[in-house]
């Protein structure tokens, strides 16, 4: 009777020592994943003012107060900057468990300014003369898509000549990123828009770089060195 007694209490101690455990997991779990969404509204609320603030200097300038050079400069350094930052929002989300549906909004907003931004960059250019060439990045979130590598690296050769914008094809919660899937007429992933050249399925590094390099050439009037040392290389 005393062995049993020393065993039921054993066996007491090691559940109510599960229990805390497993609470004590949660509660760090959940104070984690509150400060992850705290940053992730942080870092949106931040990208919307620095549209607001742009929108704001495109005024400006319609209105003879700023200059275009000023304007494509900020307009680049924002979007590199969503550009980054999108990466944590996406990573808070995937890894939600007590929040979800917040990260889901937060992502929605993130993805409402990232349009925005791609709609002010076209007005832009209406304005002032063509900048950049915009590319649209279309993904499915695949394991073995190496699309969005590939645009890293033309982004590095190309610089402020090139502005990427990304979007998950798959994320349904947001209505907007269909309407650019349709109006586009996007059926394969990835897919990529070049200003107005779409490219549906994976694309090569040379095929991207020289519609690049040729939209560029319609610009400036002439083909960048750089286009010419790179046609070299893939030849």
């Amino acid at each position: 009777m005393v062995e049993r007694k020393l065993s039921t209490k054993k066996y007491l101690i090691a559940f109510v020592l599960t229990i805390i455990i497993f609470c004590g997991g949660i509660l760090v779990g959940s104070l984690l994943e509150n400060a992850q969404l705290k940053d992730a509204k942080q870092i949106t609320l931040n990208e919307k003012v620095n549209l607001q603030s742009l929108q704001l200097q495109q005024s400006y300038m319609e209105s003879g107060l700023a200059d275009c050079k000023t304007l494509n400069k900020i307009l680049e350094t924002n979007i590199d900057e969503l550009t980054k930052k999108m990466g944590i929002v996406i990573d808070y989300e995937k890894q939600s468990f007590f929040n979800e549906d917040e990260f889901n909004l937060q992502l929605r907003d993130y993805f409402l300014t990232e349009i925005q931004f791609l709609l002010t960059s076209q007005e832009i250019d209406k304005t002032c003369a063509k900048d950049s060439i915009k590319v649209i990045y279309f993904y499915d979130e695949s394991a073995a898509d190496t699309q969005g590598q590939i645009l890293d690296y033309l982004k590095k050769v190309f610089g402020s000549e090139v502005l990427v914008f990304s979007f998950n094809s798959g994320f349904n919660q947001e209505p907007m990123i269909n309407v650019l899937l349709t109006s586009y007429k996007i059926e394969k992933f990835p897919a990529v828009v070049v200003d107005d050249q779409v490219f549906q399925g994976h694309t090569s590094v040379e095929v991207l770089m020289k519609t690049i390099c040729n939209e560029i050439n319609g610009i400036k009037g002439e083909m960048p060195k750089k286009c010419q040392t790179l046609f070299k290389n893939y030849k």
